[in-house]
């Protein structure tokens, strides 16, 4: 399980990434990494070094975008795939975390809406007319949540837009980094790397030795257990941890893949939104 983050600059301990390991013995390992680059180091070393392994990968981004937003770009073809592909060209991001992620949304924003919207939340120093520091009052005709937010909204949880940049809880940073990032994994692991629910549908993904599962996570739909003096965003990715392993030795695990969805919305989940796992309707 892992804990993103949108540093632009090395950083270890609160606010960084931290990935949580847990092997088939039931022990898990914390790692704390002070770059996207480490991590991104370590995920291949772990892929490598067992390469007949089943492994479940969550990360706590949006891996996807309101329905529309490909469209809305121009991009052609499945909507997610392009998103993904489009954001690893233009996303610029060094091994000491340095990247150019708001003048890509800046430039999202141009071509979206020609104007500040929808991505939102940036420095001052990178404000301009294409991006605001503060939401603009006008968002265009895209949605502000996707449907799994607007589902967890429903159910008293507090999830935050995509399209929100910058500001305690944002995490449209980390998905702009994370996915580009997860792109090139993609291309890495070829043959074993699946993307729930994009690559998979809205089910148990059907996966043989060595396969990659990457799927969303949202830690915060849990209680989190940090009695061991742990900073939270390690105890939360260790508690995720826990949960889908003990999930999964219950025989449960496959039905966190499926939640029952309309056939309009499962299309738009499939296609460009994603899912959290775990969220049930």
């Amino acid at each position: 399980m892992v804990d993103w983050s949108a540093n632009s600059t090395p950083k270890l301990g609160r606010d960084s990434i931290w990935i949580a390991v847990r092997d088939r013995g039931g022990e898990t390992t914390l790692t704390n990494l002070p770059t996207r680059a480490a991590a991104g180091d370590f995920l291949v070393e772990l892929f490598d070094s067992d390469p007949r392994a089943t492994t479940l990968v969550g990360v706590d981004f949006s891996l996807g975008f309101p329905a529309g937003t490909a469209a809305a770009l121009g991009l052609t073809g499945t909507a997610w795939s392009a998103m993904c592909a489009l954001l690893a060209e233009c996303i610029s991001d060094d091994d000491l975390n340095r990247n150019n992620r708001f003048a890509v949304a800046a430039d999202l924003n141009d071509r979206i809406t020609g104007g500040a919207a929808p991505f939102w939340g940036c420095p001052t120093s990178a404000a301009s007319q294409r991006l605001t520091s503060t939401k603009p009052s006008g968002a265009g005709s895209l949605c502000s949540w996707r449907t799994v937010e607007r589902e967890l909204r429903s159910q008293g949880h507090r999830p935050f837009s995509s399209w929100q940049l910058l500001g305690a809880g944002a995490v449209g940073s980390q998905s702009l980094l994370g996915i580009a990032r997860l792109h090139r994994l993609r291309e890495r692991f070829v043959d074993r790397v699946e993307v729930w629910p994009f690559t998979t549908g809205l089910q148990a993904p059907q996966v043989g030795a060595g396969a990659i599962v990457v799927a969303e996570i949202w830690p915060s739909m849990l209680k989190v257990d940090d009695g061991a003096g742990l900073v939270r965003d390690a105890a939360q990715v260790r508690t995720v941890a826990k949960w889908l392993a003990e999930t999964d030795e219950c025989n449960r695990l496959a039905s966190l893949f499926a939640p029952r969805l309309s056939p309009d919305v499962a299309a738009a989940v499939i296609a460009e939104e994603g899912w959290v796992l775990g969220v049930v309707p």
